[in-house]
């Protein structure tokens, strides 16, 4: 009885101590207080973004009933909203808010006026 007890007993511990660990969430302070003077482009970094997060398939392309994030115009046009929904509630994209790197390169790019560099 006692060598089953110790076996759940491990086990549990084992199974317990895994799991996923973002650095970003453990050590915040080491991403938010370093300034970001980069400059972020449309083109380079934040359409890849909006592409691989936003605008897929079934969700804010043409077609869909949503705001149309494919193109920049579209981006551009709903710029309020994609900062205030991705950058400051982070309720979007549906699937889990972005990655601290990308809400950083889009309130950078945001806040440098959205320009189609």
């Amino acid at each position: 009885m006692l060598k089953k007890f110790g076996v759940i007993l491990v086990a549990m511990v084992a199974i317990s101590s895994c799991y996923y660990d973002k650095e970003e969430q453990l050590y915040p302070s080491s991403f938010t207080n370093v300034p970001d003077t980069a400059t972020y482009y449309y083109a380079k970094d934040v359409q890849p973004i909006i592409s691989g997060s936003c605008a897929t398939s079934g969700c804010h392309v043409a077609g869909t009933g949503r705001v149309d994030l494919s193109t920049y115009t579209g981006v551009k046009n709903n710029v309020a909203a994609v900062n205030n929904r991705a950058v400051v509630i982070k309720d979007m994209p549906s699937s889990g808010p972005l990655s601290p790197a990308d809400i950083n390169k889009l309130k950078n790019w945001i806040a440098a006026g959205a320009l189609n560099n």
